[in-house]
């Protein structure tokens, strides 16, 4: 099949898919992203901490305690100021990381489609509840912290898929 000048062959096309999917170079890289990933997402907590008045002499329950009661306020600006980078932060990571999941033969397509997905869903809702505490829809900062956790674990969940694909 010829398309603008490209020709493809279905037989070899798999064939050559196959024989990527066994490739054991691929290990190395995605090993290191894997590590790389894990302490981008425990510093980005980290950074969210210290921004809601994580201190050393109460700890952090009491700075999660306080987000849940009373969240810093935020104004427009500095939403912008944040999600913008996020977004395009964020939306790139998992994009790298979910195209992972198309080298992989042990875990079924359909479910890290499901996974990668959900991930996404996660990330905007992350972003999008920051933007509602600023506006003031929200005076309680437990949807912030929903959306922060189970996105770094359905994220880790995405990571351990990928590590068990290797």
């Amino acid at each position: 099949m010829a398309f603008f000048g490209i020709v493809c062959c279905y037989d070899d096309l798999k064939e050559t898919s196959l024989q990527m999917k066994n490739l054991a170079l691929y290990a190395i890289p995605i090993g290191y992203m894997l590590i790389y990933v894990v302490l981008i997402l425990a510093s980005g907590l980290w950074l969210f901490l210290l921004s809601q008045g994580l201190d050393s002499s109460e700890g952090v329950l009491h700075t999660i305690e306080s987000i849940m009661h009373r969240p810093k306020p935020k104004s427009l600006h500095n939403f912008i100021e944040v999600a913008a980078p996020h977004l395009f932060a964020i939306g790139t990571l998992i994009f790298v990381v979910a195209h992972f999941m198309l080298f992989s033969t042990n875990i079924p397509q359909k479910v890290s489609r499901l996974v990668s997905m959900w991930v996404f869903m996660l990330a905007l809702l992350n972003i999008v509840s920051y933007l509602a505490i600023s506006f003031g829809l929200l005076v309680s900062g437990w949807i912030k912290l929903v959306a922060m956790s189970g996105f770094v674990l359905l994220f880790l969940v995405l990571l351990g898929m990928v590590a068990f694909s290797l």
